[in-house]
């Protein structure tokens, strides 16, 4: 009976901490540490903790993603892609709802961050939204939207696609293509939905001038024009065409297909071309490429190591083959499974991140033998888990869009609310239906 229920317990108790809003590493960290310990595989949890530090299929996409995305700063590149993206809607007013959403999404697609693609995008996009009278609170909502709902979920280096590569040991650029049609349907729903509602919640809001809105965050900036320079605005991408359509045209060399490799080299030549761009910066290039790096280990390659070491522990436990033998016959339950539960933890945690890597640690190493494709199930995680932080009020871009739009977190949360619940119905029904 112990070796049944103990384990449970101590799962429930890591779920009740993030109920808590207990730090998420803290909380998996400490429990995993436990679940080893009553399986009397303590050894094995440093084991797993050396293992996943050293992870090259986990470090080494995801800290030269994130370095590449600060030396973006550095060199104002992303201010560049940004500007190209909404210079076509500064000249229509209900262009700016949805054309503000997507150019927040590509941006994302190139940054990987949520909280930085918000403050960039936001810088600009605001204050264009407060000239033709767009409510604060919309305003602040469909930077929300455009930058966490899925946008990431299209680079190689993203944190889901490179755990979903190590865990089915495919390329990740494959991966990103047939992730592609959920996250696409997931998202192209939710921002249909959003601009319905805002066109109608709009005419009900009160919008004050813009000499008394409270958006200023880029007052800055808008008194003069800015210039665009199309190399910097292309280079944000740059990395995804290296590595979407060079192997396409070029018979690259076989060190090129460890996933890990590609992803690095294609980070480090659009970083050289980032620093080209700005001469001026060349002597600070690699510092603040390290120092993002370094970001990504403290905050997100820790969430990983604590995940991996919490589903390790489960495994060590036996609950993964009595989950295995329980869905055996139930894939539908492990379908809804795979959305609801990162969804859900997504939310109350305002991590994407942790609880898509747990949901996939379990389910997608069994999948297949639930006659369930592993990639879908690991998709669903990916953007049920993108969907359910975006309406986190402690989430980090939850926090960051609240704050330029100087409206309170909840505010935000109560406008996408519907959007992204309808998004996350219509992938539930498209997978059922077997439309993705």
């Amino acid at each position: 009976m112990l070796s049944t229920f103990a384990p449970l317990v101590i799962i429930l108790i890591a779920i009740i901490f993030m109920f808590k809003r207990v730090d998420v590493r803290l909380s998996l960290g400490l429990c995993g540490a436990g679940l080893f310990l009553i399986a009397n595989q303590l050894p094995q949890f440093f084991v797993t903790i050396t293992q996943q530090m050293t992870n090259e299929k986990t470090v080494v996409p995801i800290c030269t993603a994130m370095g590449f995305a600060y030396v973006l700063r550095l060199t104002e590149c992303d201010r560049h892609l940004t500007h190209l993206l909404l210079a076509p809607l500064r000249h229509g007013k209900w262009l700016l709802i949805p054309g503000g959403i997507i150019a927040a999404y590509i941006v994302n697609m190139a940054l990987v961050s949520q909280s930085s693609t918000a403050a960039i995008v936001g810088t600009v996009l605001l204050p264009l939204l407060q000239a033709v009278g767009i409510a604060p609170v919309i305003a602040g909502s469909l930077l929300l939207l455009g930058s966490s709902m899925g946008g990431e979920l299209f680079n190689p280096g993203a944190v889901e696609m490179v755990k979903l590569a190590e865990l089915t040991g495919q390329p990740v650029a494959k991966l990103v293509t047939q992730v592609l049609p959920i996250n696409l349907l997931a998202s192209i729903t939710t921002l249909i939905v959003f601009c319905i509602l805002a066109v109608i919640l709009s005419k009900k809001t009160v919008v004050a001038s813009p000499e008394d809105s409270k958006i200023d965050s880029a007052a800055p900036q808008s008194g003069k024009p800015f210039h665009v320079n199309l190399i910097k605005a292309l280079v944000p991408l740059l990395p995804l065409a290296l590595l979407f359509m060079v192997p396409a045209l070029v018979q690259l060399p076989k060190e090129f297909s460890n996933n890990s490799v590609s992803i690095a080299a294609a980070m480090l030549i659009a970083v050289t071309v980032a620093g080209l761009t700005t001469p001026r910066e060349s002597a600070r290039l690699v510092a603040v490429f390290f120092e993002g790096a370094g970001f990504a280990y403290a905050n997100i390659i820790s969430i990983i190591i604590v995940a991996t070491i919490f589903t390790d522990g489960i495994k060590a436990n036996g609950l993964i083959e009595f989950l295995t033998n329980a869905l055996a016959n139930r894939p539908v339950a492990a379908q809804i499974a795979s959305l609801i539960l990162p969804f859900t933890l997504a939310g109350v945690t305002g991590s994407g991140i942790a609880p898509a890597i747990a949901v996939m640690n379990v389910l997608v190493p069994v999948a297949a033998k639930m006659n369930l494709d592993p990639v879908n199930i690991g998709a669903l995680a990916a953007v049920a888990a993108q969907l359910g932080r975006t309406l986190s009020p402690v989430a980090a871009v939850v926090i960051m869009s609240a704050t330029i739009s100087q409206q309170p977190p909840l505010n935000l949360v109560k406008y996408v609310v519907l959007p992204l619940l309808t998004g996350l119905v219509a992938v539930l029904v498209a997978t059922l239906r077997n439309w993705v």
